[in-house]
């Protein structure tokens, strides 16, 4: 993703629909063009394909391949009025971990798929400081959907799945190393058993001001198709463990397998969660699917190889 400053100006003509990320983080995604011409100034963003507009600090994104042409003027795009501000959305990766560790005990351990070696994640971390990232809760990323409120420029959610040990053997220390955030995503009915974190593991982390704890069920169980009460004894008896032990409330979820249907959605909204994990690959985060934020699984390549 290159940065660009723009010197000159364009006029795109044609529907548009789509999205752009920006340097500052904050988009408006619209769709469905409906042809209504407006005029929009230019300045520093983050480049993909497509043209970014803004308007009294409202940002106006272009489809993918519209049909531009130089103007000495300024940017003209026919947007559907309609469509603006409908949708908040921001640019935020949520990175996905599972395993961290060195990748020669995840061969003996038959883990190696879920697995990102701790060398090569002490490298992925260094990375993100060295590259201007601002690590942030999973809450806080919640709340800056519902309130439509900014982030921190360059903002991003690093999440490990499942509550392994090895995250505090190996990713918990690489955290403190750096100064960052992290979230943790927590089967409750798993802690304490071998290779899982005991709850001691859990509150050393999430008291060190580096680590949030999450509810990802009790037994990490795929919620789709299974009954109510099932769904409901799930989700609540992780979130009340949590709470219980770390004396924290919990109201953000991630989905195990990102397994769901929309009584699972139902379930979590009138349990009075915020937000829900899913494992949809995408970096673009919007206030109309809070409840399947997109993720993007992360393996044992460089950052910039995902886009980073």
């Amino acid at each position: 993703m290159s940065m660009r400053k723009i010197l000159y100006s364009w006029t795109v003509t044609g529907f548009a629909f789509g999205y752009i990320l920006l340097t500052a983080g904050i988009i408006v995604l619209f769709s469905h063009a409906t042809p209504v011409k407006g005029s929009y100034n230019n300045g520093y963003y983050s480049m993909t394909p497509g043209i970014i507009f803004s308007r009294n600090n409202t940002k106006i994104i272009s489809s993918a391949s519209p049909q531009v042409h130089e103007s000495d003027s300024n940017y003209q795009i026919n947007i559907p009025q309609s469509k603006l501000n409908s949708e908040y959305c921001l640019y935020v990766p949520v990175l996905m971990y599972h395993h961290i560790q060195p990748y020669n005990l995840a061969k003996e351990r038959g883990q190696t798929s879920l697995t990102v070696d701790s060398v090569i994640f002490d490298q992925q971390m260094a990375y993100l400081v060295s590259q201007g990232y601002v690590s942030i809760s999973a809450d806080e990323l919640a709340n800056a959907l519902k309130t439509h409120s900014a982030l921190p420029a360059k903002p991003v959610v690093i999440t490990m799945d499942d509550g392994y040990k090895d995250n505090f053997e190996y990713a918990f220390p690489i955290i403190q190393k750096y100064g960052l955030i992290a979230n943790i995503m927590i089967p409750t009915g798993l802690i304490e058993n071998f290779g899982w974190l005991s709850w001691n593991d859990l509150k050393t982390m999430v008291n060190s001001g580096r680590f949030y704890a999450y509810d990802h069920t009790w037994s990490h169980a795929a919620l789709a198709g299974v009954s109510n009460d099932k769904i409901e004894t799930e989700i609540m008896m992780a979130k009340q463990q949590l709470e219980d032990h770390l004396g924290k409330p919990v109201s953000i979820f991630a989905y195990p397998y990102g397994s769901k249907d929309s009584r699972v959605i139902s379930a979590l909204i009138g349990d009075g969660f915020s937000a829900a994990f899913s494992t949809i690959p995408g970096k673009i985060q919007c206030d109309s699917f809070i409840m399947t934020l997109h993720r993007t699984r992360i393996g044992n390549g460089a950052l910039a190889s995902y886009g980073l």
